[in-house]
């Protein structure tokens, strides 16, 4: 038998603010769980979990709370068969693929059992104990897609993905076992190699040793961040066939979730010495919208701290352009280098001047006059190093429009273009100094 609810019932709503939501760990049956929840003393309760071994987020919503028990619906996947949409892209009712019950005791164990739906389906065992928690923004709704869309603005606070504290839940889904690929790889006396989670198949890097020998530990710290991220993007994709985490009806899939093309990612590393790490990342991601996220990104790490190195300590006319917390403010050059997190960075007109005036011209003529290479030059301009202290100037952060247009322009030995170079720059590029 498929039990079904009202749609409104499963995704109950309160406007009250949920103060926290608390991230538990434990074991539903004989396979390990991560659990977030609202207040369990609430009248109504909305969470979201996920078997470790999949990582994809399954909706739980309220059914019927008494003192010291909190009973939840935890939502099955849609079908064309098992989820009704209305004339109006609503749906009507949700399938259920279990109810949970659950008790809290004196010292914040939560143990219960969850019932199948199914005829004839097994009671499991629940055992969970807190792992973490997180302070709610004001005016949460207390609905699994609030509780969900509430981590988003989270995932980019750092500089490369989230921290461990500000999502425990996320960070949580993180603890399996990453895979090694081999072999390891050697650049200029350094060497890396890739780590993939299994559940994603993202390949991502790892320094293993760099060439004067020091530790990549701060790299490599910033590197799983970064990995942790992306992966968190693919598993949720994965969650796109429960109603509970679309908007009306329009935005669940009736075929399951995918993993968004993020298994497809193609990671590459550039450049890499004991000061920096210059990797790129590019594909076409999709997991709904308006159209794919085709990109080609790429990203420059200080090797010693972790942090991204800001340009504008490799060449002076890499400019900050806006300060991100006071659009209005003028600008201190000087001052944005001290803080170049709080600024949004463009090349300055020189370096926009010297790449139109010394690239060479692609053969195709009729395809670089329809995208604008020039006007694109001076929008889009960016660059990535490459081995021999190379800089590589690219049109780069196009839009869907004219991603295809995304297209290197120019590649220089940066001893050749000193009157471009910051004075810092031979502390991040000791070669040029020799």
């Amino acid at each position: 038998m498929r039990l079904v609810l009202p749609f409104a019932c499963v995704l109950m709503a309160a406007p009250a603010c949920a103060a926290e939501a608390v991230t538990y760990q434990g074991t539903l049956g004989d396979k390990p769980v991560v659990v977030e929840l609202t207040d369990l003393g609430e009248e109504i309760v909305a969470g979201r979990f996920s078997y470790l071994d999949s990582g994809m987020d399954i909706p739980l919503a309220s059914q019927a709370n008494s003192a010291g028990a909190v009973s939840l619906v935890e939502e099955a996947q849609c079908t064309e068969q098992s989820c009704v949409i209305d004339d109006e892209g609503n749906i009507e009712q949700v399938p259920v693929a279990g109810v949970w019950t659950l008790e809290v005791d004196a010292e914040g164990k939560v143990s219960g059992a969850r019932s199948s739906s199914k005829e004839g389906g097994e009671s499991l065992s629940i055992e969970l104990m807190e792992a973490g928690r997180r302070t709610l923004p004001e005016g949460t709704e207390i609905t699994p897609l609030a509780l969900r869309d509430s981590a988003w603005p989270e995932r980019y606070q750092m500089p490369y993905g989230f921290a461990p504290e500000a999502l425990p839940y996320e960070s949580a889904k993180m603890a399996v076992g990453l895979e090694e690929v081999e072999p390891v790889q050697t650049l200029e006396g350094s060497t890396y190699r890739f780590v993939v989670d299994p559940r994603t198949k993202l390949a991502f890097p790892r320094l293993v040793s760099l060439a004067d020998g020091t530790s990549p530990d701060a790299a490599n710290a910033a590197l799983a961040q970064r990995h942790a991220a992306i992966n968190a993007e693919a598993l949720d994709c994965l969650a796109g066939g429960y109603a509970g985490f679309s908007f009306g009806g329009y935005s669940v899939s009736m075929e399951g979730g995918s993993l968004g093309g993020y298994d497809d990612e193609n990671i590459e590393i550039a450049y890499l010495s004991p000061t920096v790490l210059n990797w790129t990342e590019a594909g076409s991601t999709y997991c709904g919208g308006a159209h794919p996220n085709n990109h080609y990104d790429s990203f420059i790490m200080d090797v010693r701290t972790g942090e991204p190195l800001p340009l504008g300590k490799i060449f002076k006319d890499w400019t900050a352009i806006s300060n991100i917390n006071d659009y209005e403010a003028e600008i201190d050059q000087a001052e944005a280098l001290q803080a170049p997190q709080n600024y949004l960075w463009a090349a300055g007109q020189p370096l926009i001047d010297y790449v139109v005036a010394n690239r060479t011209p692609g053969s195709d003529a009729s395809f670089e006059e329809e995208c604008g290479f020039d006007e694109l030059i001076q929008s889009n301009l960016g660059m990535r190093f490459a081995p021999g202290d190379k800089v590589v100037f690219a049109l780069q952060g196009l839009p869907h429009v004219s991603f295809a247009c995304t297209s290197d322009l120019l590649t220089v030995e940066l001893s050749q273009i000193p009157e471009l170079l910051a004075p810092d720059a031979t502390q991040y590029l000791p070669g040029l100094s020799q």
